[in-house]
């Protein structure tokens, strides 16, 4: 980095405070002070966090953005009932292969795009465009279809650029909202409810009414359309290092002194851990995580970050081994998947509270750890269905216990789905304030 260029040093602290003065150090923190006195000159003031247009607009676009980009794969199921029964019957393993490709790369291509984004800052509006034109491209791409292979390389391959689009989102929220860091993280993860409530409904219509064809061209043209009024509000709060004329533009330093602390690895196993048992459930109620987001998020501004994880895998692990486990009937199964809904679901919304305590407020930080969780989430995406699998191949519970243990052969998913889960809420007992 030269020596002439102007960083801020982050604040140690997850309180918000005065704003401090410019010193040489890492990566701006969330509560930098708007002046540059070395240069000079003085910048206009911050928009406030936490409150303000500018701050109810960015939260607005990026719940639009979550809504689309989150919300659009719950369609899976309805485009692959379609392919399998109207166009590619006989070709069951390649559907599904295009179908859990699609999800897995939406979760780990996030360890390659937040370097990448860590890395070239001012780039980010650059990289959200070109994840935005190749996800849409892939949609309406896959309109026009004549082999099942296809839908590999378009749904599974080319609409996974859509966390390009979305990466940003998750991380910029923290130089937005402070005290209400939690609400508003919550209120943004609720967009995954809302929109794997209603489009599944709308593709099914679509479907019906126009077709294939025109139903994917059309949900290609209105996911670009959609995202790309939401882009122009995303933007920064806080300012990146100016460019000094004639000078190479400074890259943000990296603190990886992070991945020695114990609140990096105790994060590391809460989400490892839950993550392995949140895809277990066949019932996946996306509806419920709606107000569960929101619910959670604003808790989590008032409680401890190890009260509300341990508290919110407790009741998940209890939901898993009672009403779903001794459950018979429908009203137990219904009772399960709220409750299910309003915690293991909405556990996301408890990120925030993780990663601004591991990353102390550095930005740049933040959405390393924030691509971090997002591959451990991803992690226990891809291997749920081998583990699941294998041990549904056991009947050791089966005629031996009451209720879904034994009347079923899920008694040991039942167990390992809420030994996992518990196991990283006690994880979540020993995060530090």
């Amino acid at each position: 980095m030269s020596s002439t260029s102007i960083e801020l040093q982050p604040r140690r602290s997850l309180e918000p405070g005065p704003s401090l003065a410019p010193t040489p150090g890492p990566s701006p923190s969330l509560h930098a002070s708007a002046e540059f006195p070395e240069a000079g000159r003085e910048l206009p003031s911050l928009p406030p966090a936490d409150t303000g247009r500018d701050a109810w607009n960015f939260l607005i676009a990026a719940t639009a953005m979550e809504t689309t980009v989150w919300g659009f794969p719950y369609t899976i199921g309805i485009l692959h009932n379609y392919w399998a029964s109207e166009m590619f019957p006989g070709e069951e393993s390649t559907l599904t292969f295009a179908a859990t490709l699609q999800t897995g790369l939406m979760f780990m291509s996030t360890a390659v795009l937040g370097p990448l984004f860590a890395a070239f800052p001012h780039r980010s509006k650059l990289i959200q465009t070109v994840g935005l034109v190749v996800s849409s491209a892939g949609l309406i791409a896959a309109g026009f279809v004549t082999k099942a292979d296809q839908l590999i390389p378009t749904m599974g391959v080319l609409y996974p650029f859509a966390g390009a689009l979305y990466l940003p989102c998750a991380t910029l929220v923290y130089e937005w909202f402070v005290e209400r860091r939690g609400v508003a993280t919550g209120i943004m993860f609720a967009g995954t409810g809302v929109g794997g409530t209603i489009f599944p409904f709308i593709v099914d219509a679509l479907l019906k009414r126009f077709g294939y064809k025109a139903t994917m061209v059309a949900v290609g043209i209105g996911f670009a359309t959609l995202n790309a009024v939401a882009l122009l509000f995303v933007k920064r709060r806080l300012p990146l290092p100016p460019r000094v004329p004639g000078q190479r533009r400074p890259r943000p330093q990296i603190d990886w002194g992070v991945a020695k602390t114990w609140p990096f690895w105790c994060g590391f196993f809460v989400l490892l851990l839950t993550s392995m048992g949140n895809f277990n459930p066949t019932l996946w109620i996306p509806t419920a995580s709606v107000p569960g987001n929101a619910l959670t998020g604003w808790i989590s501004d008032r409680t401890p970050a190890k009260v509300t994880v341990f508290g919110s895998s407790l009741l998940a692990a209890l939901a898993v081994l009672i009403p779903w486990g001794l459950g018979t009937t429908n009203a137990p199964l219904v009772f399960f998947s709220i409750v299910w809904g309003l915690t293991a679901l909405s556990f996301v919304s408890l990120w925030s509270k993780l990663i601004s305590r591991i990353c102390k407020d550095d930005p740049t930080m933040a959405t390393l750890i924030f691509s971090m969780f997002a591959v451990l989430r991803g992690v226990g995406n891809l291997t749920s269905g081998p583990v699941s699998t294998e041990l549904l191949k056991s009947d050791s519970f089966k005629g031996k216990a009451a209720g879904a243990y034994g009347k079923t052969n899920f008694g040991a998913v039942l167990v390992y789905t809420a030994v996992v889960i518990f196991s990283g809420g006690v994880f979540g007992l020993f995060f530090p304030k």
